[in-house]
């Protein structure tokens, strides 16, 4: 039998049919407060839950729904095997967890994992092991991922990601979407704007770029259209080619990437410094503005030989 519970304002309301277990003391009764928990970011919003099985532990105020789990907040809908919630002395909903592998959506978004849980008190999903989040041009995984489910932001430890590019499948030498990892990503879905801190390595088409800290800009599909990095200098690689400046970024919606302050650009045992360097990205190519050539000196007495 389909057990159909809802969560209203972060107090439990359960609806228990007979094939429900409920687990309830004898000197106490079922606890049905309606009092909002504190600091519910939608406090009017109601968690629609729907499961086979529901068992309800008065004592330890915990509520175990099993089977088929369906979690419902606004447009955000949870799936897993099981779920326990977890209300305090006044039926608040603290938390909500999910045992087993974890599917959520909103709207267009869809993320994945191993296990998560459902903080009540600050709107955010906590997601952890192998975990995904794709839209449209834009995936991301990682370790672990806090979504916050009223602000529509995202973050990821331990992350790659993809993001498309328009240009990606006309580029000579590419392999398709910018791909980045980072210790930390964190994607605004409003702005379009994300963010990439610790040890960032961005990869697009033939030209690898290395930073501390990596910000990029897409449109409404998802695809690139700037990004630039912060917080210290760069280096970049592209076959035998590597560059090192001050900052870089991408233009042409990824098919330039601009290196500025002091950019040096090595090859072999010769290197050039000029004003800025731009790396054509899949053509194997690099331009230095206001060149200034630095040779080794033993190829400089060859050549008065």
């Amino acid at each position: 039998m389909n057990v159909r519970s809802w969560i209203w304002a972060g107090s439990i309301l359960a609806a228990l049919p007979s094939a429900a277990k409920a687990v309830t003391p004898p000197d106490e009764s079922p606890a049905a407060a309606v009092e909002p928990a504190a600091a519910t970011r939608e406090p009017s919003a109601p968690i629609d839950l729907r499961s086979e099985t529901l068992t309800v532990d008065h004592r330890r105020h915990r509520a175990v729904f099993g089977g088929g789990v369906v979690a419902s907040r606004g447009d955000l809908e949870v799936r897993c095997p099981m779920l326990t919630a977890v209300y305090d002395n006044a039926s608040r909903v603290r938390e909500v967890s999910c045992d087993g592998p974890v599917s959520a959506t909103q709207g267009a978004r869809t993320m994945t994992s191993r296990s998560g849980y459902f903080d009540n008190v600050t709107g955010e999903l906590h997601l952890s092991g192998e975990t995904t989040l794709v839209e449209e041009g834009r995936s991301f995984s990682g370790e672990t991922l806090v979504y916050e489910t009223g602000s529509s932001q995202a973050t990821l430890v331990r992350a790659r990601a993809e993001l498309s590019g328009d240009d990606a499948a006309d580029l000579p030498g590419s392999t398709g979407p910018m791909r980045i990892t980072a210790d930390k990503v964190t994607h605004d879905f409003a702005r379009h704007r994300t963010i990439f801190s610790g040890n960032v390595v961005a990869v697009r088409g033939d030209v690898v770029v290395r930073a501390s800290r990596l910000v990029t800009i897409g449109d409404d599909r998802g695809h690139v259209e700037s990004g630039w990095t912060e917080g210290g200098p760069v280096r970049v690689e592209q076959g035998a080619r590597q560059g090192t400046a001050e900052r870089a970024h991408f233009a042409g919606g990824g098919k330039r990437l601009v290196l500025e302050g002091n950019p040096v650009i090595t090859e072999g045992s010769s290197s050039l410094r000029g004003d800025r360097a731009v790396f054509q990205v899949g053509q194997g190519r690099v331009e230095i503005e206001k060149p200034r050539a630095v040779f080794p000196v033993e190829e400089l007495q060859k050549g008065t030989k």
